[in-house]
């Protein structure tokens, strides 16, 4: 029990004295685009004149919370500094739903290119389709990040480009069309199908 109550009261001491000599004097944010360097300081819970010692690694925990927060790494590199690094989530697909109509208003959830839900209005690229299939999509919109759209189905899918339009039955299949130029090629299995 007396060696509980000195470790303690020892870990009390080294607290207030890191606390007070030595604080956090500088805090450096470095890969933040979306989030504001000032918004990941006060999410970390990191101010000047913090504990520079026990602070950081609560800072990290605190961080990875965050949707847009891909990795976060919280280092002391050097006295009284703390420097948070951090890459964040970029949107990359709406999924779209029933309710989407082209041109109009589309009603859907943003994901990233691991399929992973974000808080953003919008994203570079609409999916449509049901069942599965999304994971080859997502693979689809990583690759062609300029396609206006995606669709799947149990039939195949299918990739629009500015170039003009694909389909095939196996996303594998879809990004080797993509390189044909055309205005609408179909793969089948008994042949291509290309119309200008």
């Amino acid at each position: 029990m007396t060696r509980v109550l000195a470790a303690l009261l020892l870990a009390g001491i080294g607290f207030l004295a890191s606390w007070i000599l030595l604080p956090i004097r500088r805090i450096e944010v470095a890969g933040a685009r979306r989030l504001a360097p000032g918004y990941l300081v006060r999410a970390a819970g990191l101010y000047a004149g913090g504990p520079w010692l026990y602070r950081p690694p609560l800072a990290a925990r605190l961080l990875a919370q965050n949707p847009w927060v891909a990795a976060v790494r919280v280092t002391r590199p050097g006295l009284g500094t703390v420097r948070i690094e951090v890459r964040e989530r970029r949107p990359l697909a709406l999924l779209v739903d029933e309710l989407g109509v082209p041109g109009g208003r589309r009603l859907g959830l943003v994901v990233d290119g691991e399929g992973r839900p974000l808080p953003a209005p919008t994203a570079p690229v609409a999916i449509r389709g049901r069942g599965p299939g999304l994971s080859a999509a997502l693979a689809l919109a990583r690759r062609f990040p300029r396609a206006r759209q995606i669709t799947y189905g149990p039939a195949g899918y299918g990739l629009d480009l500015k170039e003009g339009r694909y389909w095939a039955a196996k996303a594998e299949e879809l990004a080797a069309l993509a390189r044909v130029p055309g205005g609408a090629v179909h793969a089948y299995a008994w042949g291509v199908s290309v119309r200008r």
